[in-house]
């Protein structure tokens, strides 16, 4: 049978019984209820419990008539609902009430206290009934729902705890087993006895929820260091330097050998002495070395730098530095319950993340620092910490609304530290650490601003009243259907190794590079239009705009170097499309040093060339790869909604292959132009692995040139290592060691050979 209830607010309530096998209606009951309310009330097994200000309704459904039992009981929050027929449980501002309910009789007053988080019942297997409660303090107590006796408290073993959202529980025959979610999604699971709580597993959930993510290299080893320290002194004579040289060889020859011996022994108990075969001992020594160095590593940067502190931040107030070698979290800080994010101009929430001191200065702790609004007071709060270890630095707070905060382009000469600048709603400029000298350097600091409405502002800093100064406005005059719905600068870290592009004719057709270009879409939803636009945010000059019909979104877009790439819906085409916009100076160039944006680089003189591409599934996110030089071929990475990972050659998306080819064309390298992109199953980068709710990339250069790093974030993650243009700089894996050593060690004994021989041959001569 199906109880159904319903009613008129605060004038009736209805209860309807319906046989489930048939669908017909059993019973229709009327109530005369100026209490009911449909937010106010919940039903548990057959009992319906409503509240008002004054006090809380009960009414037993199986039975017949109704009997109502009124409790009166000020400022009641909530009733949760616990699916048990003995207790209630009832929240007020202040207190946790707990009531023992009979069938004839009104509630009774069985357990008063204080404010609770969370509640749960559990019915055991003796038909005993328990009720578990979660403080504030994260305490945890299980209480008889019948006679209120205390039969557990324990403490929630876990660091930088937030407050417990929900929680289950059940009663084996020794322990408690409790399943706890935290406000931060947390999920723990916890064993208690004997008044102790210990943490079995603990699952991050609000790593789906990242807003800014960055990757920080490894701290250098102390061997590293010295040699750090011995190139980059620059006092002393030759000798001082030998010995220093000789110091340092004789420290790494130390470390090396106390290295050896404690990775001897540590693999000692786990070698099989049992075993008769060389092969088993060298086997049990690599994979018991791995188990043993694993957990008492430090924190050293490998030879190549492909290791990596992945330090994201969450919309659910938690930052989380994750080892980039096998994903385990290193650590966590929880931010606190009154942050929440900050909005930008496009309506999205961010927790901003800025590395403001990295690990190449040895000689300091590296610091990075997340900006978020304070529920309570409203103020900005800034919170500083070592992304290596997850120490706290600082927690400071800043009492006015920040519309907009960047880190500067330089860095303090003696801390190293990169200053965070924010500009409040009357364009006042506040730095973080605060450093007037660090406004007062030679390069101008520009910023610009913008609505979704297409009102574009350029501001200027002005060191002496630390105010912004406008400079120019731009109008794009939108209608009240189109919207901003991207903009896309270019990241200041960003290398462009070539400056152009060798032509057939041996001429060079010139890169136009402008660091300070933003790429802007509007879309309009009702009459399918989009449009770009490329604008110079320093001079406010609009270096390129196009306009494509028949397009809807959703639109991402990449930017870099001189080329922007974006992905929309063609109505027409009824497919999804990828266009390429790649813009040049011609065959001479502005600047070879350094761009200008002050000094204008006229629209005739900046040539634009555009190409669409059909692309054969869905795009979820746009990409793209990062070296440390930028000699590598870029590739742009597409995230597809059912999960893989797809990787596109920037020479497949380029905007100059020719419909005809010739012989000059040919000798660029040049593919034929072909509307559709074609899908390759060896350019999935996650294979079989299902890589769901992709939101963004970041990538990240290694130490080598032909390896770039790659994490992929969204519900799941997903870290790779790629290589665009192959391993050109890393022998292969089939690389025949035994050959080249045999060819070696051949050449040094036939180079000895035919030296005794021409001795010999000599010493004949001689005595002739």
């Amino acid at each position: 049978m199906l109880t159904v209830v319903g009613g008129a607010e605060g004038t009736e309530l209805i209860v309807i019984q319906i046989d489930v096998a048939y669908g017909a209606v059993i019973k229709v009951r009327n109530l005369s209820a100026n209490w009911f309310s449909q937010k106010r009330c919940i039903l548990s097994n057959a009992l319906l419990q409503c509240f008002d200000n004054k006090g809380f309704y009960v009414v037993d459904l199986s039975l017949d008539p109704f009997t109502v039992h009124y409790t009166s009981l000020q400022s009641i929050t909530e009733i949760p609902n616990l699916n048990a027929g003995e207790v209630i449980v009832v929240h007020t501002v202040a207190n946790t009430y707990v009531y023992r309910v009979s069938l004839s009789e009104p509630p009774a007053l069985l357990l008063k206290l204080e404010k609770v988080e969370a509640v749960s019942s559990h019915l055991t297997t003796n038909g005993q009934n328990l009720l578990a409660v979660a403080t504030s303090a994260n305490n945890i107590f299980v209480y008889d729902a019948v006679s209120g006796e205390q039969l557990f408290i324990g403490i929630i073993p876990e660091k930088d705890p937030a407050l417990v959202k929900l929680i289950s529980f059940i009663e084996t025959s020794k322990e408690f087993e409790f399943a706890v979610v935290l406000e931060d999604c947390r999920f723990v699971y916890l064993v208690g006895s004997s008044n102790k709580l210990a943490k079995e597993w603990i699952r991050h959930e609000a790593l789906s929820t990242i807003t800014s993510v960055e990757m920080v290299d490894l701290p250098l080893s102390e061997a590293q260091a010295d040699i750090e320290s011995e190139f980059a002194s620059n006092d002393g004579t030759i000798i001082e330097s030998l010995i220093r040289r000789l110091r340092s060889q004789i420290e790494q020859f130390r470390r090396g050998c106390i290295s050896a011996i404690n990775l001897i022994s540590s693999s000692s108990n786990f070698l099989p002495f049992h075993s008769k075969s060389f092969a088993g001992w060298m086997a049990s020594l690599r994979f018991s070395s791995k188990s043993t160095r694993k957990k008492d590593m430090p924190y050293e940067r490998d030879y190549f730098n492909l290791r990596k502190i992945i330090v994201a931040s969450t919309l659910k107030s938690i930052v989380y530095g994750i080892d980039s070698s096998d994903g385990a979290i290193l650590w966590y800080i929880y931010l606190g319950k009154n942050i929440k994010p900050l909005f930008g101009s496009l309506g999205n929430e961010k927790i901003p993340l800025f590395i403001q001191r990295t690990t190449a200065h040895y000689h300091f702790s590296p610091q990075a620092v997340v900006v978020a609004n304070d529920k309570r007071s409203r103020h900005v709060v800034l919170i500083s910490f070592n992304p290596i270890t997850g120490s706290l630095i600082e927690r400071k707070s800043f009492p006015t609304f920040i519309k907009r905060v960047e880190i500067l382009p330089y860095a303090n000469a003696q801390t190293h530290i990169y200053n965070l600048i924010m500009l409040d709603e009357n364009n006042k400029v506040t730095l973080y650490p605060e450093n007037l000298s660090a406004l007062e350097q030679h390069i101008p600091l520009h910023f610009f601003t913008f609505n979704t409405s297409g009102n574009l502002e350029g501001f200027v800093v002005d060191a002496s009243r630390k105010q912004l100064l406008s400079t120019w406005k731009v109008k794009l005059s939108l209608r009240n259907e189109q919207k901003i719905v991207a903009v896309v600068p270019k990241p200041s870290y960003q290398k462009v190794h070539s400056a152009g592009r060798v032509l057939g004719n041996r001429s060079v057709l010139y890169k136009y590079v402008n660091p300070n270009l933003v790429a802007i879409a509007v879309l309009d939803s009702i009459h399918s239009v989009l449009q770009i636009y490329l604008v110079d945010a320093v001079s406010g000059y609009i270096v390129y705009s196009g306009k494509q019909d028949k397009i809807t979104g959703p639109v991402h877009l990449v930017h870099c170097e001189n080329w922007l790439a974006y992905s929309y819906w063609n109505e027409k085409g009824r497919r999804v499309e990828i266009a390429v916009v790649e813009l040049y100076e011609g065959l001479e160039q502005t600047d070879a040093l350094h761009y200008n944006s002050l000094v204008h680089t006229v629209a005739a003189r900046v040539i634009a060339l555009s190409q669409a591409y059909i692309f054969p599934q869905g795009v979820a996110a746009l990409g793209v790869t990062e070296t440390e030089l930028g000699l590598s071929t870029r590739s742009l990475l597409v995230a597809m909604p059912f999960g893989s990972i797809y990787v596109i050659s920037k020479r497949l998306l380029d905007a100059r292959r020719p419909l005809e080819m010739t012989q000059e064309l040919a000798e660029e390298m040049l593919l034929p132009y072909r509307p559709e992109l074609p899908i390759a199953s060896e350019d999935f980068i996650n294979y079989n692995q299902s890589i769901h709710g992709i939101r963004g990339f970041k990538t990240s250069p290694s130490g080598l040139e032909s390896t770039s790093l790659m994490l992929a974030y969204g519900t799941d993650l997903f870290f790779t290592q790629l290589t665009p243009s192959g391993t050109f700089d890393v022998l292969k894996d089939d690389f025949d060691h035994l050959l080249i050593s045999i060819v070696l060690i051949s050449l040094v004994i036939g180079s000895l050979i035919c030296k005794k021989l021409g001795k010999n041959n000599n010493l004949k001569q001689a005595w002739q």
